[in-house]
């Protein structure tokens, strides 16, 4: 009897079981058997001594009932749990076929927009870091302004600001290619400094140097374009802009390659006095430029851009045009160099040029000029070889011409075997663009009387004397 009252507890106890946690069961369970397994030794006894009744194995089979049903009960939770998540993953997958079908097109322009920009950043591997990237949002809310990395685009307004009916001879397209040349002709290859990375003409300690003066003009014809791709760098819109105004001016194609930076300040700026002074000679020459790396060919070849543009007396000091036609580019500047009567002359502010009047000319018809250095390359006999080779042969100096532009774009610009640049300024700063500047030409002030300051004048040079 006492052994029933004991399992008479258990079995109360056991009714809990589903209500319990795993630790309380498991303490339950292991009483539980140790009751049982002396009940069983219990009944062992009876059943030897012939004395064993169902009183004595009414308490196993009513914990072995209360355990099955247990089972039961856990099996039962389970199996609602699993038919209440068999209706939910039916009805998730309803409601994500409805919304296949609702938005299934906005869906596709997704992907189509991410694999586009996918592209886009591709594209870009050539930049030391990418141009910032616009959310399609972005881009949404800029319609007229172009995709970060479309040179393309810039390429097409630059073309649209060549036409210019008030300015020189109705063409940006010369002071473009003055810029980019002047932009990198800073360059010193002994120190690395200077070159065409940085866009140092923004700062005072560049842009007002008198060699730059007039350069302000087209600074400022290239703002509309820098207002629509604000993404792009000064230093490359200034380099692009001589490229692309080279070639449309009827020029050579010229390999040009994006991803310089614009500095953050001008602690970097060239010092002056690294431009060619135009009053100077054939050695003068050969020192400016080799410093950059040229050799004599190159520098020849360099000055056929002479073909295009003008001097102004109150910039560079010298006054007149190269050639006839200063808005088409060709070989003419070495057949004039070599053919005209080139006669010295001083100008009212002391500079002395040479020029040649045409005697069948028109009255009030301006004379062609030619520099001091111009006249160099014909007088030297290592210059006047290609000179006479130019002369002679306008693809021959196409050809020479392209490169070497292409190599004074690239003067102080390092790139890695993807063309992406690696100068310290873009790695560690990034493809910094600068920030829009004025649409108003902004530079030197002019010298004494328009012209060359008379001070300096008088000393036989002119700090504006330079290409």
């Amino acid at each position: 009897m006492t052994k029933e009252i004991r399992h008479t507890s258990y079995i109360s106890r056991l009714q809990t079981l589903p209500k319990l946690d795993s630790s309380s069961k498991r303490t339950l369970l292991c009483s539980i058997a140790t009751d049982i397994t002396a009940t069983f030794i219990c009944i062992s006894k009876h059943i030897e001594n012939g004395t064993l009744s169902d009183e004595h194995t009414a308490s196993i089979e009513s914990v072995i009932d209360i355990i099955k049903g247990t089972e039961v009960s856990q099996r039962q939770m389970l199996e609602r749990k699993v038919k209440r998540y068999t209706r939910l993953a039916r009805r998730l997958k309803s409601e994500r076929e409805w919304m296949r079908r609702e938005f299934g097109e906005l869906v596709k322009q997704a992907d189509a927009v991410n694999l586009r920009w996918k592209k886009r950043v591709r594209a870009l591997e050539v930049l030391s870091v990418d141009p910032p990237i616009d959310t399609p949002e972005e881009e949404h809310n800029r319609p007229n302004m172009s995709r970060p990395g479309d040179y393309d685009a810039v390429r097409k307004d630059i073309i649209a600001q060549l036409k210019k009916p008030d300015y020189d001879d109705g063409s940006a397209g010369p002071v473009f290619v003055r810029l980019a040349w002047h932009s990198a002709g800073t360059y010193d290859l002994e120190t690395d400094t200077g070159g065409s990375n940085g866009a140092g003409m923004r700062y005072e300690a560049e842009g007002g140097d008198p060699a730059n003066a007039g350069l302000q003009h087209g600074r400022a014809f290239l703002e509309p374009v820098k207002e629509k791709h604000p993404w792009i760098t000064y230093a490359d819109l200034w380099t692009l802009a001589g490229v692309v105004a080279i070639e449309a001016l009827g020029g050579p194609s010229i390999v040009w390659k994006p991803g310089r930076t614009d500095l953050v300040d001008d602690s970097k700026v060239p010092p002056r006095g690294r431009l060619p002074d135009a009053a100077q000679g054939a050695e003068h020459l050969r020192a400016v430029f080799y410093r950059m790396g040229f050799n004599d060919q190159e520098i020849v070849a360099l000055a056929g851009g002479h073909t295009l543009g003008r001097c102004h007396i109150d910039r560079s000091g010298f006054q007149g045009p190269w050639v006839n036609n200063p808005t088409r580019f060709s070989n003419q500047f070495f057949n004039l160099l070599l053919k005209l009567d080139w006669k010295p002359k001083t100008l009212p502010n002391g500079i002395s040029q040479f020029v040649y009047v045409d005697p069948e000319a028109d009255e009030g018809d301006e004379p062609l000029m030619m520099l001091p250095t111009d006249i160099a390359l014909k007088t030297d006999p290592a210059f006047r070889v290609w000179v006479e080779k130019y002369a002679a042969d306008k693809d021959l100096f196409f050809d020479h011409f392209a490169k070497a532009f292409a190599k004074l774009m690239e003067l102080g610009i390092k790139r890695d075997e993807k063309d992406r640049v690696i100068n310290a300024d873009n790695v560690k700063g990034g493809y910094i663009s600068a920030p829009k500047k004025s649409n108003h030409p902004t530079g030197p002030a002019r010298g004494a009387q328009g012209g060359c300051p008379v001070s300096a004048a008088a000393q036989g040079g002119c700090p504006r004397a330079k290409l």
